[in-house]
């Protein structure tokens, strides 16, 4: 974890061929959840962004489709919607799919806690290799 994120570690819950899901707990205190917003405490959803982005870089350590680096890097934001906030000390459950396609790898992630869908978002990467650099001007 670094010092400019709350987020703590995301516990892996499983990893495949066609994604992985994991899980972490919103900060119960600190001061981005204090100032996001004062009086009624949310986690900012860039940090909703960020813990799929987390789940994409861990699914592509140990997958052959990331290989032969075993490293994404992200291209673009395709669609971000947020349904609810997340408030402090909720499990929020994070699911990414995969995608492999000549535009690089998508990644459609939804995220949830046991209150309901919190977001969705599609994320999409190319392997560090320039696996899909050479493709990407023909797309």
């Amino acid at each position: 974890m670094s010092a400019a994120t709350p987020l703590g570690d995301i516990e892996l819950i499983r990893t495949g061929p066609t994604g992985a899901v994991g899980a972490f707990e919103a900060p119960e205190d600190g001061p981005v959840m204090a100032g996001h917003y004062p009086g009624f405490p949310v986690l900012p959803g860039v940090f909703l962004i960020e813990a799929a982005d987390r789940m994409v870089r861990q699914w592509a350590k140990e997958n052959p489709a990331a290989e032969p680096s075993g490293e994404v890097e992200l291209v673009a934001m395709d669609r971000c919607r947020f349904h609810r906030p997340v408030f402090p000390g909720e499990r929020v459950l994070t699911d990414v799919a995969v995608t492999d396609s000549v535009a690089g790898l998508l990644f459609k992630a939804a995220l949830a806690t046991d209150a309901g869908k919190v977001a969705d978002i599609r994320l999409r990467y190319r392997v560090r290799d320039g696996r899909y650099e050479e493709e990407e001007g023909t797309a």
